[in-house]
């Protein structure tokens, strides 16, 4: 098989940009219209939380039919009417209801985007290993091309009399250890590519991917979803602590109502008919057994999640570190193969002058020629490792830095 170079894509610029944070360009439309309806559910959550300490306006009718005990009288009652009863003050907690519907909505406003942000990285991932498994498919047919080389001189070796049978037995082997590594590349291929459709409709093999940059430490840490979530919800069961306590406090309310009245008696006189209306305010202060401890629960729910903020950061700051450690160790990887590479030209330099002088064959060369593309390509991988790695802290941060 005729071996291909591959271009390395994410080394060209793109002219889109990609923002973890809320873009969902690259999502399928399946995955955008259900990203959708999820903000259109926390943008309803939220209005009904903001205005739920508004008290309904109670509309009411009735009709009523008595016939007395007393004789043979009959009257009928008709009424319709409305009626409010509107806390106006809750020792602070209508402030506080709605000061805990924006802390929650800035918290699942913060899920959201890291649903998305999540999924962007998948894609890219998806991506990334794609272009990482047809270089491992490249190299897996150039150590092909080197067993079958290997094969034909053993062969003629063999036939000759100059090697024993182990010799070829182990050169066969050798190729079809490296067959099953080929098909295994070609599966893994495939199943990036399927990991690739769950999420967009882009074309794997052709999307030009952007150049991940490395985040600065305190970038990452200022800017980490799981840092930001944290300390929002952290600051929404503070507001929830807050509503909670201010519910076993006093309140005040102005309470109303108006409607039509109508009485007719029947055979008695008396009847009457007309408007009425009345105002007036109550002062409530509710007396509840288990107030406390339902304080106290709150109480600690909001400095548990202070301690989780903490923990949190803590946990990242090794993360971050962990990472760099690892891109580190794929850049020794690959100064380590440049140096390899440098050998490869001299042992291709004096080999080819043995060619040259008939004191070698071409085959040792084109052996040389593969094990050195081998390497070439080895570099390309590991450029992609450092990639995966850097895109798995771009799509970790919020906002999300563009992407060129």
């Amino acid at each position: 098989m005729k071996y291909h170079s591959l271009p390395i894509l994410i080394l060209t610029f793109y002219s889109i940009t990609v923002s973890a944070a809320d873009n969902t360009a690259l999502l399928s439309n399946e995955k955008q219209m259900i990203l959708q309806k999820q903000q259109e559910m926390y943008e309803s959550e939220h209005e009904k939380l903001r205005t739920n300490w508004i008290a309904p306006i109670n509309l009411n009718a009735t009709y009523e039919y008595d016939k007395s005990a007393l004789g043979d009288t009959h009257s009928d009652m008709k009424r319709a009417g409305a009626s409010v009863s509107q806390d106006i003050f809750r020792s602070g907690g209508i402030t506080y209801q709605i000061d805990y519907a924006d802390a929650k909505m800035q918290s699942n406003s913060i899920t959201l985007q890291m649903q998305i942000a999540s999924l962007n990285e998948q894609l890219f991932t998806a991506l990334l290993n794609v272009q990482k498994s047809l270089l491992q498919r490249d190299q897996s047919q150039l150590r092909l091309d080197n067993q079958e080389i290997a094969i034909f001189i053993k062969r003629h070796l063999y036939d000759a009399g100059k090697a024993d049978i182990t010799e070829l037995n182990n050169a066969l082997m050798l190729k079809s250890s490296e067959l099953k590594t080929y098909a295994a590349t070609k599966y893994s291929i495939a199943q990036q590519h399927f990991d690739v459709i769950k999420i967009s409709d882009i074309n794997p093999e052709t999307f030009p991917l952007p150049r991940f940059e490395l985040i600065q430490k305190e970038d990452f840490l200022q800017n980490q979803f799981d840092l930001q979530y944290a300390h929002a919800q952290s600051n929404t069961l503070q507001k929830l602590y807050d509503v909670t306590r201010t519910k076993y406090l006093p309140s005040l309310a102005v309470n109303g109502n108006i409607g039509y009245q109508s009485y007719d008696p029947k055979e008695l006189a008396g009847s009457y008919s007309g408007n009425y209306y009345g105002a007036g305010v109550s002062l409530n202060l509710p007396l509840v057994y288990n107030a406390s401890s339902t304080i106290q629960e709150a109480k600690a729910s909001y400095l548990q999640e202070v301690a989780v903020t903490a923990d949190k950061r803590r946990e990242l700051e090794s993360t971050y570190t962990q990472t760099i450690e690892k891109i580190e160790s794929y850049r020794e990887y690959i100064t380590i193969t440049t140096h390899n590479l440098a050998l490869y030209d001299d042992l291709i330099q004096a080999t080819q002058a043995g060619v040259n002088a008939g004191t070698k064959t071409g085959y040792d060369l084109q052996t040389l020629k593969n094990s050195k593309k081998v390497e070439e390509l080895e570099i390309k991988i590991n450029e992609i490792n450092i990639q995966i790695e850097l895109a798995k802290l771009h799509f970790s941060l919020k906002p999300s830095k563009e992407l060129l």
